[in-house]
């Protein structure tokens, strides 16, 4: 018998910045292989999804980050996009920057770039990265975080 997926999964992820550029890593397995993501996973029992972001970066990529505050939520569904079983993703993305490591790639992803906001909208990525990179490209313009909703961690 197969196992049943959850009807809901619960992920985190990070936009890890510098110098107004975004990590970005090609997915080398599913799901979403072969596309540009944001460092990132699911939440697993007993853990934040604050402290999977920071878990997940550090996995994938080598980093240790400090968060920075939550950029954004969203709420997809995978099966719209031909990936994924799951009925509804709910993904956190936190803003970041590194603190210590240099980036080395985990088997997950092939390849990783810094790239700035508009390069982004360029690459085979999904549609909520595209989103995220816009949402960041008007912060590097000089509007205020708070007005986009970036909410500092001492404030959750």
């Amino acid at each position: 018998m197969a196992k049943r997926l959850p009807k809901i999964v619960l992920g985190a992820g990070t936009l890890v910045h510098k110098g107004g550029r975004l990590l970005v890593v090609k997915r080398a397995q599913a799901p979403n292989r072969g596309l540009w993501a944001f460092p990132g996973g699911k939440v697993e029992e007993g853990e934040t999804p604050m402290q999977t972001a920071v878990r997940e970066t550090k996995e994938e990529v080598g980093l240790d980050v400090e968060i920075e505050g939550v950029f954004d939520v969203v709420t997809y569904m995978p099966a719209e996009f031909g990936r994924g079983d799951w009925k509804e993703v709910v993904l956190v993305d936190y803003l970041a920057k590194p603190t210590k490591g240099r980036v080395r790639l985990n088997p997950e992803s092939s390849a990783y770039r810094w790239v700035l906001p508009e390069e982004l909208l360029r690459l085979d990525t999904t549609p909520q990265m595209r989103a995220c990179a816009e949402k960041f490209a008007k912060i590097g313009r000089g509007l205020p975080p708070g007005r986009l909703g970036v909410p500092s961690p001492e404030a959750l």
